[in-house]
């Protein structure tokens, strides 16, 4: 599949079946009076628009004539059209407090990091969140747009990058935004500017103190339910390894790890590691699995999918196997299979619902930009394979 990248490539509403040439016109003058496609740039290939478009090359090329005669492209012999030196309306003048109005553009920007593990499933959790806010805004007569924000990196460097493509959605003029921040303790004032701009609604984790619309997932019931399946599964003595991140959603498993072991009368063992990968990092968890049999712990739950792959494989470097000594729980069923090859039971985020759903509060917004903020938590599915099995099962 092919990689996402900046700057993006829209993703856009297929035309009208009546009228596809009027449509394909509007679609492209729109993403060139948004900013989107800046004066000088060269147009996608026929080809590209039109498996994007869903429309014949031949509409293609007729709407693509129609925009060089209003002046918006230029064709020049045996080249592929660029677009004109036309102006770009600017977005509306920065306002401190509630909005009256937003900016008219029909173009939704996703930010994110665009994902891509080795170990991840065929569709990224990053694509299933566009899919469900591209059907969402085609439904609504929006046109989404990937923003991509690269690999995930250092604070500094996440913070750095997320400021950039914040100012960027500023200059372009979106109609709107849903933004996965990783620098969650960076760019407070910024967010904030944006979203006074344009609706701005954060997923996943929130920036700290900012005021934003929110959709993310019920961490806390969630990861109680994963430990309450190893505790039926017969286990009493269940680790929960996490890092030491003040992120509101690493924060909620935690406690429903605490709260699901406490309410069965079993003994907590939270293992911490910080956010580096780092050997020393991981001298707790070394201790605590070993401890001889009949002491350390049957079972350990995991923050999230990629901690749950790094214990796996430093329990085989104790000689424990996962799950015949030691069963396994992630979260995110963004790796459904271990290097081990055994299947991994997790929690599955609902992507492409929560992509919808963060549309549905960015509409609200633009209805009432003066309303109260949102803030939404979706229901997830814990999915239950072969690396949770009963103590001793392999």
């Amino acid at each position: 599949m092919q990689e996402m990248t900046t700057p993006p490539e829209p993703r856009t509403l297929a035309p009208s079946a009546k009228h596809p040439t009027n449509s394909v016109a509007s679609v492209l003058r729109d993403q060139i009076q948004s900013g989107n496609y800046k004066a000088g740039d060269w147009l996608p290939t026929e080809r590209v628009l039109a498996e994007d478009l869903g429309v014949d090359r031949r509409v293609i090329r007729t709407a693509i004539n129609q925009l060089v005669q209003s002046g918006l492209v230029i064709r020049r012999p045996h080249c592929r059209p660029i677009v004109g030196p036309a102006e770009v309306d600017p977005p509306e003048a920065l306002v401190r407090g509630p909005v009256a109005s937003y900016t008219s553009s029909s173009f939704i920007a996703l930010l994110m990091w665009h994902g891509g593990g080795q170990m991840e499933r065929a569709f990224t959790s990053q694509q299933r969140i566009f899919w469900g806010m591209n059907q969402a805004l085609a439904d609504a007569g929006y046109h989404a747009v990937f923003v991509d924000l690269g690999a995930v990196a250092s604070e500094e460097e996440n913070a750095a990058r997320e400021a950039e493509q914040l100012r960027y959605l500023l200059k372009r003029g979106f109609g709107g935004a849903v933004f996965y921040p990783y620098a969650y303790r960076s760019n407070r004032a910024l967010v904030e500017e944006v979203a006074v701009t344009i609706p701005l609604v954060t997923i996943d984790r929130k920036i700290d103190s900012a005021d934003t619309d929110f959709v993310g997932v019920d961490n806390h019931q969630s990861m109680y339910s994963a430990i309450a399946h190893l505790i039926a599964q017969g286990h009493r003595r269940i680790a929960y390894v996490t890092k030491n991140e003040p992120i509101r959603a690493v924060q909620e498993r935690t406690q429903g790890y605490i709260d699901a072991v406490r309410d069965a009368d079993l003994d907590e063992i939270v293992l911490s590691i910080p956010s580096r990968d780092k050997e020393q990092d991981w001298v707790s968890v070394d201790a605590v699995f070993q401890l001889p049999t009949g002491k350390r712990p049957t079972a350990a739950a995991v923050f999230n999918d990629y901690t749950a792959i790094f214990l796996m494989q430093r329990l085989e470097s104790m000689g424990l196997s996962v799950p015949g000594d030691v069963a396994l729980t992630g979260f995110d069923d963004i790796v459904p299979i271990l290097p081990n090859g055994v299947g991994l039971t997790t929690v599955a985020q609902p992507y492409e619902e929560i992509g919808k759903k963060a549309v549905e509060v960015l509409l609200q917004r633009l209805q009432n930009p003066a309303g109260p903020k949102k803030s939404v938590e979706l229901p997830a599915q814990l999915v239950v394979r072969q690396s949770s099995s009963a103590p001793g099962v392999s």
